[in-house]
């Protein structure tokens, strides 16, 4: 009985290497028998149909326009914006192998030979819990910075798993990149206004989570950022930033950046925010990647060198790997002040175990209430009504189901409204819960 116990166990939870979902797969036969929706001409994946929030379209549009969108910017732009559409479906897997077909491919043995010779060549490298290690680095900070990769919801939640600790430090703004700059922004509660990648679900609930511990968002993106180049929307950002502290000279800060904002040397010509804020400031952040070293990593070099490193430096959780007391680049750019390694993503019920957010969310069965059932989503019942869900960010959603044919979202305690719909994103009904 135990055996069988423990097979059925492993069947439910695994590692797995990212892969296109059945239910992905599914959707986009689905979407070729005919032209749902009159998809607009721009080369973006917006998930803004006729005004309301609609997560289907990103994908429905890809997978209509796939040859246009290609030859017109190419198959790493495609596949970069299909990551992201994925993943605010909470199609993790998915993403994953989006992402990785978005990198510009690379060949030659010797590099690769390279890089398994550096990971080898680190035995003295140990590693230490994250978490811990950011926490005790910060209380001496008034800046820290740490990154994401717009695909990967991963990284919303660890920065979430901070922001309790970092708040009885002191810390009181959460500056993020995303937020919407403009009149229409909404900076005290979630919704569509608050920004672009807020609308992610897990993102969603890391703004949440701050604004319920009483940090205040600091929107700091560069207003003119379409007339600027690349150095100058840096900057703007980093003036904005040093803003804040001319402002409030107390004040201690936690910056949620995307990719290489937060680098403190210049790669190239590009000077980046960290470095440019560093000069308007004077102050030093702390800087925390947690982009380079994971499942898929940030290029075809970049996810050959995460699986390579893992392979000789396993981890179950997020570390940081030292050398000498100190943080250890395994890249050796120096560009960051820590590397966060992420374990390879551990999957239960078709959703990654990660989504727990280190217990804050509770794993919550939800049976296929309607024969054309598709997705699955679960809003904050003070957040919607009929009105406003057009407009609401769920705080979780999926279209993945397990092989029991049952839905798994992860939810904190509270009251929710469930919205069933099918494929073509129409709703099949609603029904309310508490999660105690």
């Amino acid at each position: 009985m135990r055996k069988w116990l423990t097979l059925l166990f492993l069947c439910f939870t695994s590692y797995s290497f990212a892969q296109l979902s059945e239910q992905y797969n599914e959707l986009k036969a689905f979407s070729g028998r005919q032209a749902f929706f009159q998809a607009d001409s721009t080369p973006y994946l917006y998930f803004y149909y006729k005004k309301e929030l609609h997560y289907l379209y990103p994908l429905f549009k890809a997978f209509q326009q796939e040859k246009t969108l290609i030859a017109s910017h190419g198959a790493a732009n495609y596949y970069e914006q299909l990551a992201q559409a994925a993943a605010f479906t909470g199609d993790y897997s998915t993403a994953i192998a989006l992402e990785k077909a978005s990198h510009e491919p690379f060949s030659g043995d010797s590099l690769k030979k390279e890089i398994t010779k550096q990971a080898t060549a680190a035995k003295e490298v140990q590693y230490t819990d994250a978490v811990r290690y950011i926490l005790s680095r910060s209380k001496n900070n008034k800046v820290v910075m740490i990154n994401e990769a717009h695909d990967k919801p991963l990284h919303r939640a660890f920065t979430a798993s901070l922001l309790e600790a970092l708040y009885q430090e002191g810390f009181r703004y959460l500056a993020m990149e995303t937020l919407n700059t403009g009149h229409n922004a909404s900076l005290r509660k979630v919704n569509a206004f608050t920004g672009h990648y807020t609308c992610e679900p897990v993102a969603g609930e890391l703004v949440r989570k701050a604004l319920e511990l009483g940090y205040i968002l600091i929107p700091y993106e560069d207003t003119a950022s379409n007339n600027h180049t690349v150095n100058q929307r840096e900057y703007a950002q980093a003036a904005n930033l040093a803003a804040v502290l001319k402002k409030d000279s107390s004040a201690k800060i936690l910056v949620h950046a995307g990719y290489g904002h937060i680098e403190e040397g210049a790669a190239d010509s590009r000077i980046p925010m960290a470095a440019y804020f560093k000069i308007l400031s004077g102050i030093d952040p702390l800087t925390i990647d947690q982009t380079e070293l994971t499942e898929g990593s940030n290029t075809a070099y970049g996810a050959l060198f995460y699986d390579t490193w893992v392979q000789f430096h396993p981890t179950e959780l997020p570390v940081v790997p030292m050398l000498n007391n100190q943080p250890y680049d395994p890249y050796e750019m120096n560009l960051y002040d820590i590397h966060v390694v992420h374990p390879l993503t551990k999957y239960k019920n078709g959703r990654p175990v990660w989504m727990a957010m280190n217990g804050w969310k509770k794993e919550t069965p939800v049976p296929p209430a309607y024969q054309s059932l598709f997705m699955v989503q679960a809003y904050y019942s003070k957040e919607c009504n009929e009105k406003t869900v057009v407009q609401a960010v769920p705080a979780d959603q999926t279209y993945v189901s397990a092989p029991n044919g049952y839905y798994y979202l992860y939810l904190h305690k509270g009251k929710y409204r469930l919205v069933f719909r099918d494929k073509l994103y129409k709703v099949l009904g609603t029904k309310e819960i508490t999660i105690e």
